[in-house]
């Protein structure tokens, strides 16, 4: 088993980039219908207003449409990734919309507060943690970044349990295809972040291998 890195990563999501609606074909007609479970996960977000948020893992934008139609009076929206390629589709989606005080950085995010400042009224995360080499980091460095109260959402995947492990062979080929291995699946990232955060809302798709997390960020004591 080869180990998960950020360089492994990197190499994965830059073959992806061109290929990427095609593999969210092949994961729709095995019954992985991410699109859905992204715009179910956006539509049931909090109001809030002229919310600063950060998406970790922002990869294409995937996620910028959903959040902009979300919260049209956005203060600001940061999207921070490790792939070139990715964040490259990214900011051509930004300019094409002609969208505005969006800012994209090209950054490790365990590493995110070497370009991410300040504190966000939101921050969500989709299919990117279960990838991203120890993701209980990028978890405090959120946590660090996650306004007093704050919402923090996470739609993610992970390995089945129970009677349905015998399905984990599956999630770890769907993993592969995204840069990931078993290794990223051993991480408890849901339930870690239950212990951070305050939970709000939790969701299990595709009996129980896909998760929607909805936290909010605890008062300093």
């Amino acid at each position: 088993m080869s180990k998960v890195t950020n360089e492994r990563i990197r190499a994965v999501y830059t073959a992806t980039a061109q290929r990427y609606q095609m593999l969210l074909k092949i994961y729709r007609a095995l019954g992985v219908n991410l699109a859905k479970w992204r715009s179910e996960a956006f539509a049931g977000l909090p109001n809030l207003e002229r919310p600063r948020i950060l998406d970790v893992g922002t990869g294409t934008g995937a996620n910028l449409p959903f959040l902009i139609e979300k919260y049209p009076d956005y203060e600001s929206i940061t999207g921070i990734d490790y792939t070139p390629a990715m964040l490259h589709q990214a900011v051509r989606r930004v300019k094409e919309n002609g969208w505005e005080d969006i800012h994209l950085h090209l950054v490790d995010a365990r590493e995110m507060s070497k370009v991410v400042n300040g504190c966000f009224d939101l921050i969500v995360s989709t299919y990117s943690l279960s990838i991203i080499p120890d993701s209980l980091q990028v978890l405090d460095e959120i946590k660090n970044h996650a306004c007093d109260e704050g919402y923090i959402m996470l739609l993610d995947c992970q390995k089945f349990k129970g009677i349905l492990r015998i399905y984990n062979p599956l999630a770890i080929f769907l993993s592969t295809r995204l840069g990931g291995n078993s290794e990223t699946y051993a991480v408890p990232v849901s339930e870690t972040a239950s212990q951070m955060f305050i939970p709000i809302r939790r969701k299990l798709m595709y009996s129980g291998m896909f998760y929607e997390d909805l936290y909010q960020a605890k008062k300093p004591t």
